[in-house]
């Protein structure tokens, strides 16, 4: 049962200004951070965030926002006020994070209110404001604030705990706090899947906290829970729109039982990281499958043994029971058997199970102290001193995302066998060579990187045909252009997949060079490896408008706009072609 609150005030209100305030410090050099990785297909190039509608815009395919309609709407609400001005991205990110503290303060103190004489309400609310300070400063949340397409997992996080305050209100007898829990779960369903297991965790915090027993938290707010468990029909939603059958899901060559082994480990390395957070790695792509229990590191095995301990005290001590369950439960959509083969971990999904962490550090660290009044000062003092290191190193981690270059560098040197981060980092770099002056040192040296990096790729992973792309074109950058034509001309037998791109690519290395005819039996043998690819014949009309054969010229273009009505280029080189007929050439 909720008690009545006696403390004056001002501290109440003071302790969430604080937890606001080092938010907001922590986070102040994320600004200016650009978009990157899952970033650019899910904002930059997609139609979706360019309408406050959410379904306007058919979805492009399997990005991080595909499917969810409330994450989409507050893009797109961010692409109204300032287009692709990153900074207002960020600024959104904060406010969701910033906000989400909040909920957790009020959950917390309301929560230590409840549980007797102690706490007294002054220590309630400080202890309730160093769990939220702790948890809004930690690094391991970076991921989820800093990386702007992870607000998925932030703004899920923000509904899914005010779900849980609202049903806290509602048992205190506020009126519309029912409606509110069922509202704000419904909304948390259509952002992120994770909020699935909010109606079951509000049951279990009811009866830990509020009513006791299962029958009575049921009986008196079935209506509710009821709610709450109809808005899973967001959830089918969502995976008949989101196109993620192809990164999730029973069919990806990996069976339930070798996931929950690999997950075993990922946990391990989650909590590794929750009380020691100063290697976070952006990008997991190379993390190893468990394919045998053997492969199941010592630490997997305590997590394992955690999971059944959460469940013996479900039974005789649920308070701490609930913080386990709170932890594994809300960690289960993506790390139980339900495989996502190329993201087995990513350090956001930490954001609401850090909660528990802190929590259980906080309060089992004052129940230690708590009859001695030196130690409590130790406590409070040792607590403050981890606010301030935590933000200091938050304020590190987001410098890693001040450039694609940065933070791409850094996931290589922590994950070297990572192929996924070697080619963004060699796009990073044959970016940068872009934006330096052609045939500068600086240029050369960036287009060099950029090579290395794909070569590394091929080495690692030498099925990965888009290296083979990215490495010729940086070859032509370091002035090597017959380096990179021997390159595609070997890869046409190792890659026969997308020989006619690798054609289309020598020939368009040909044409530079004006080598017309070598260039001409490219494209047309592209053509004949794939007649329903448009590159070659624009290509190959571009080639025939230079030789002044206009034409043929017309004809390849022409079948161009017919293969794809909104290739952009065909199209006004036709017209252009087209109004020049009859004028002397």
């Amino acid at each position: 049962m909720i008690r009545t609150d006696s403390q004056p005030p001002r501290g109440r209100w003071l302790a969430p200004v604080l937890v606001i305030f080092i938010g907001t410090v922590a986070y102040s050099n994320s600004f200016h951070g650009p978009f990157i990785f899952d970033d650019n297909a899910a904002i930059v190039k997609n139609p979706q965030i360019c309408s406050l509608n959410p379904f306007k815009y058919p979805s492009l395919g399997p990005t991080t926002i595909a499917g969810r309609p409330v994450l989409i709407f507050t893009f797109a609400a961010d692409y109204k006020i300032g287009r692709l001005r990153v900074e207002t991205y960020h600024a959104t990110n904060l406010l969701i994070h910033l906000l989400a503290a909040l909920i957790l303060y009020g959950i917390v103190r309301r929560t230590l209110l409840g549980m007797g004489p102690n706490p007294a309400p002054r220590s309630a609310t400080w202890l309730a404001a160093m769990v939220a300070a702790l948890w809004v400063v930690h690094p391991l949340n970076t991921q989820s604030v800093t990386f702007i397409v992870q607000r998925a997992e932030s703004l899920a996080g923000l509904f899914f705990l005010a779900s849980i305050y609202c049903v806290i209100r509602a048992a205190e007898g506020g009126g519309g706090w029912g409606i509110a829990a069922v509202i704000a779960c419904g909304l948390g369903m259509a952002t992120k899947e994770i909020v699935a297991v909010a109606p079951i965790l509000a049951v279990l915090y009811d009866r830990t906290f509020l009513a006791g027993t299962f029958k009575e938290a049921l009986t008196r707010r079935w209506k509710i829970y009821a709610g709450m468990a109809a808005t899973w029909a967001f959830i089918l939603l969502s995976l008949h729109t989101g196109h993620r059958e192809t990164m999730v899901g029973f069919h990806l060559g990996i069976s339930p039982i070798e996931y929950a082994r690999t997950e075993l480990n990922v946990i391990a390395r989650y909590l590794h990281l929750a009380f020691w957070p100063t290697d976070m790695v952006l990008d997991y792509y190379d993390w190893p499958i468990a394919q045998h229990w053997s492969d199941v590191e010592w630490q997997g095995w305590l997590v394992l043994g955690s999971a059944i301990a959460t469940l013996i005290a479900l039974r005789w001590w649920p308070r701490l029971g609930l913080l386990g369950a709170w932890f594994f439960l809300i960690l289960a959509p993506t790390s139980s058997v339900l495989p996502i083969k190329q993201e087995a971990a990513a350090e956001q999904r930490m954001y609401l199970p850090l909660t528990a962490v802190v929590c259980l550090v906080v309060i089992g660290g004052w129940v230690i102290v708590r009859p001695w009044r030196a130690l409590r000062w130790a406590g409070g003092t040792t607590g403050c001193l981890l606010v301030i290191l935590l933000a200091r190193l938050t304020m590190e981690r987001n410098e890693q995302y001040a450039s694609a270059l940065d933070i791409w560098t850094d996931t290589v040197a922590k994950r070297p066998s990572n192929t996924r981060a070697h080619v963004n980092l060699g796009e990073a770099w044959a970016q940068a060579g872009i934006d330096f002056p052609p045939g500068s040192p600086e240029a050369v040296g960036a287009a060099s990187n950029a090579a290395e990096q794909f070569r590394i790729v091929l080495a690692l992973e030498p099925r990965i045909s888009h290296a083979i792309f990215a490495l010729g074109q940086s070859l032509e950058r370091l002035n090597e252009p017959l380096a990179a034509e021997d390159l595609y001309t070997q890869a046409l037998s190792e890659y026969p997949e997308v020989a006619g791109d690798l054609l289309v690519e020598r020939g368009n290395l040909r044409a530079r060079r004006q080598d017309w005819a070598d260039a001409k039996a490219d494209y047309l043998a592209a053509i004949q490896a794939n007649p329903d690819d448009v590159e070659p014949y624009y290509f190959l009309g571009v080639l025939y408008q230079q030789l002044g054969d206009w034409n043929h010229a017309e004809a390849e273009l022409a079948k161009a706009v017919v293969i794809s009505p909104k290739y952009k280029d065909a199209a006004a080189r036709l017209e252009k072609i087209r109004e020049l007929e009859g004028v002397p050439r």
